[in-house]
């Protein structure tokens, strides 16, 4: 049973993962204006290690004998293509912000090893917000 709501606990991390904004700019290159390019090489960082983390997830999730939830994307990310990368920043924030609130939500999983890996990739998402507050703190948050 602690292993059925281990693997469900993650699954709701790995959805949340697949349907965040970031997940979505690899997929539609944003265009990236000559004074957004330091955002689009912090992206890139950001970009592999969302990859990492989805893929470290349905890895927990197969370890534990789950079967890990199939990529699903909110409608509000699909309509990004041909946007400036400078525009989309503010959403990316806030993605990032509500995947936080949803780790920091979630709880212990019932797995010593689980909780390892969620708190490293809270650790990780904390540390790319903090990096993108700092480059843009003269923004005001977006709403989603």
């Amino acid at each position: 049973m602690a292993n059925e709501t281990t693997i469900a606990k993650l699954n709701t991390l790995l959805a949340a993962e697949h349907g965040s904004l970031l997940h979505r700019l690899s997929e539609c290159n944003p265009f990236v204006t000559w004074p957004a390019a330091d955002d689009r090489a912090v992206i890139q960082r950001m970009l592999a290690d969302a990859r990492a983390h989805r893929h470290d997830l349905a890895n927990m999730i197969l370890k534990l004998r789950g079967s890990p939830v199939a990529a699903t994307y909110p409608t509000y990310v699909g309509g990004v293509h041909y946007l400036n990368l400078s525009y989309l920043m503010p959403q990316v924030m806030a993605g990032l912000r509500g995947l936080i609130q949803l780790y920091e939500k979630l709880g212990p999983t019932g797995s010593a090893e689980a909780d390892a890996l969620v708190s490293r990739l809270l650790s990780d998402h904390k540390r790319h917000l903090a990096e993108l507050e700092t480059m843009h703190a003269n923004l005001a948050p977006a709403a989603r």
